[in-house]
């Protein structure tokens, strides 16, 4: 006959109690260690989980799962036990410790978080990460999914605050900023969007300012912020930014005031606000225009300076300021045909004769003259003719005369001469005259006139002639050049200078 088993000497109430703590205490109190260890195992790796990595709702109802599995696993191991109250109390102390520091430490954290939240919800953000840095490592175990809402929380406020730092070296970076805060599900603030728009305004007035210097492309980068204030619906704001620009024309550089209404002309925004500023171009460009024209005239600048006389004429020809744009336009004409005349008559063999080129600021060629020449070629010549008939440069002139090399002209007169080389002793030799080419280009028009040539009479017939070649006498040749004289030269000349 078996022995009576033995009467249990747990108290289940205080097992279950024992194991409510999620320690093993109900385990340690039937002296079964292994079974302590093994679950507390168990309870340490869900806890990890639940911290490091699932910090979720329904893990949360896993882990509570197993705590009342833990319960029930230890009230049936000790079941029909006897009442222990010493175990009972043991057991009720150790939950109720671990049960009171869980639910402080979950109120704690939603206190937490709601204060976070709402300093989110001001925008001030230092103070939204201030309180959040409360959150430590048992908030973590406890409240699980809410710290992860906390997170998310910090990490847009980590956003807001890295905007306002790089807002005064970069506001667009810190609009870029603010763009991403916005799109991130954790944002609370509702003035992230005035905000941004508040940063393009600054950005525009900045760069409009610095338009005003002529910077296009400032003036385009201020213009197109001013758009994404306008998205942002700071109408009123945008318009004031814009009238301070517009308040700033004309600059004092004409020139930098007419590189900013042609863009303003140009570049249309499609929208009721900035639109106004195409209405200040008609009041503000001519003066600029013909301004620019006459700031470029006085620094030489002569093609640039015509090409902004041309504009005004083409956009404005009924303008106040169009006779005035007509004359510097001319002027700049003439500068620019005297710089090419000039270039052209450089050099020890100027380009001009072969590529003649009007000037219409010299005199027509009419009239008796004398008509002041440029010479070209025949320096020999160009030295006996009188100062008076040489001019000095284009501004001088009325005619460019290219003269060439001396040919045979007109027969003067032939005579006899005795020669030990001629068969008889006697040879004839005949005198002409020296025949120039030229060409005369009235200086006004480029244009070529007057004769092809000229011939410089002289004496002939000297009662003596040695020809030599190479220093040996081979007598007279046939034809000779009369020897002409200062006046002689003079006098064919000027057939050109004093028609």
């Amino acid at each position: 006959m078996s022995s009576p088993r033995p009467k249990p000497v747990h108290d289940p109430w205080a097992v279950a109690l024992g194991n409510a703590s999620l320690l093993g205490v109900g385990y340690l109190m039937m002296r079964r260690p292994m079974l302590a260890l093994g679950t507390g195992v168990i309870t340490y790796g869900l806890l990890v989980v639940l911290v490091m990595a699932v910090r979720a709702t329904w893990f949360e109802v896993l882990v509570l799962v197993w705590w009342v599995a833990l319960i029930a696993h230890g009230w049936w191991l000790a079941r029909g036990g006897e009442p222990v109250r010493q175990q009972r109390l043991a057991g009720l102390g150790t939950a109720l410790v671990v049960l009171l520091a869980v639910g402080y430490l979950r109120f704690d954290a939603a206190r937490i978080e709601q204060d976070a939240a709402a300093a989110h919800r001001r925008g001030d953000c230092a103070r939204a990460l201030s309180i959040l840095d409360g959150l430590g490592a048992g908030h973590h175990v406890a409240a699980a999914p809410l710290t992860v809402r906390a997170e998310n929380g910090s990490a847009a406020c980590r956003l807001l605050v890295t905007a306002g730092e790089q807002a005064a070296g970069d506001r667009l970076l810190a609009a870029r900023t603010l763009q991403t805060y916005r799109e991130h599900p954790a944002a609370l603030w509702q003035g992230a969007e005035d905000r941004r728009a508040g940063l393009f305004l600054a950005q525009a007035t900045t760069d409009l300012t610095t338009a005003l210097t002529g910077d296009t492309k400032a003036l385009e980068t201020g213009f197109a912020h001013l758009q994404q204030a306008l998205k942002a619906g700071q109408e009123t704001k945008a318009a004031q930014v814009l009238d301070g620009f517009l308040g700033g024309l004309p600059t004092k550089d004409a020139c930098a005031t007419r590189t900013i209404t042609d863009w303003l002309a140009e570049h249309k925004a499609g929208d009721g606000v900035l639109d106004r500023a195409a209405d200040v171009v008609p009041e503000v460009a001519p003066a600029a225009i013909v301004g620019c024209g006459d700031a470029l005239a006085e620094d030489k600048e002569w093609k640039q300076a015509k090409a902004q006389y041309e504009q005004l004429l083409d956009q404005y020809p009924k303008d106040d300021l169009a006779a005035k744009a007509r004359k510097g336009k001319e002027r700049a004409g003439l500068e620019i045909e005297l710089a090419n005349v000039k270039k052209l008559l450089k050099g020890d063999e100027p380009d001009y004769c072969k590529r003649p080129a009007p000037y219409h600021g010299a005199p027509r060629y009419r009239g008796g003259g004398p008509h002041r020449a440029i010479m070209l070629g025949r320096k020999d010549h160009r030295a006996k003719l009188p100062k008076s008939w040489l001019a000095k440069d284009p501004e001088d002139a009325v005619l460019v005369i290219c003269a060439g090399e001396s040919k045979n002209g007109a027969a003067v007169r032939t005579c006899p001469y005795l020669s030990e080389h001629a068969l008889g002793g006697h040879t004839y030799v005949t005198f002409r005259k020296r025949k120039i080419p030229v060409r005369v280009y009235e200086l006004h028009t480029g244009k070529r006139v007057g004769p092809k040539s000229v011939q410089i009479s002289g004496s002939s017939c000297p009662r003596r002639i040695h020809y030599t070649y190479y220093g040996v006498d081979i007598g007279p040749p046939s034809d000779m050049f009369v020897k002409s004289s200062k006046s002689d030269i003079r006098a064919a000349y000027g057939r050109l200078i004093r028609p």
